[in-house]
């Protein structure tokens, strides 16, 4: 397991966009839990929260109804399906804002947050993970891991 931090949030969701890929090419399973402990100040940010905020509400009600619903919190352990429009964008701008994001390969935990908004680690080979930090650092990210 290694720990990525970065110099900044936006650092950070750069790796987390490379990051993004990455999973879904391995079919990790990806969920983040839809709170935060400090505000988001950020404009894409916050539409980004809300946006998936709406759709854990629209997910809950079609799959329990009021009914029947087991007062489940559709806000905890929310599964990114990161193949679906806007999935890889609203992960990379929260996964390391929310209070927790996974991923899971089986019963392996590939990836995880660290309630910091520039760390988290990754669970994954070391020529992987060297090329996703490479990558980032291409892009402009400050990331070191």
């Amino acid at each position: 397991m290694r720990y990525i931090e970065s110099a900044s949030p936006r650092d950070m969701e750069i790796f987390l966009t490379g990051l993004a890929s990455e999973l879904l090419s391995i079919r990790a399973k990806v969920i983040i839990d839809l709170y935060v402990d400090e505000s988001i100040a950020d404009e894409r940010t916050q539409e980004a929260f809300g946006k998936m905020k709406e759709a854990a509400t629209r997910e809950s009600s079609v799959r329990e109804p009021r009914r029947f619903s087991r007062r489940r919190d559709p806000f905890m352990g929310m599964e990114v399906d990161l193949v679906k429009t806007d999935a890889v964008a609203h992960f990379s701008l929260l996964a390391h804002r929310v209070i927790n994001a996974e991923a899971w390969c089986g019963e392996n935990q590939v990836f995880g947050t660290v309630e910091s908004p520039v760390k988290v680690w990754v669970d994954m080979d070391d020529e992987t993970v060297d090329k996703l930090i490479a990558s980032a650092s291409v892009a402009g990210a400050a990331v070191r891991g």
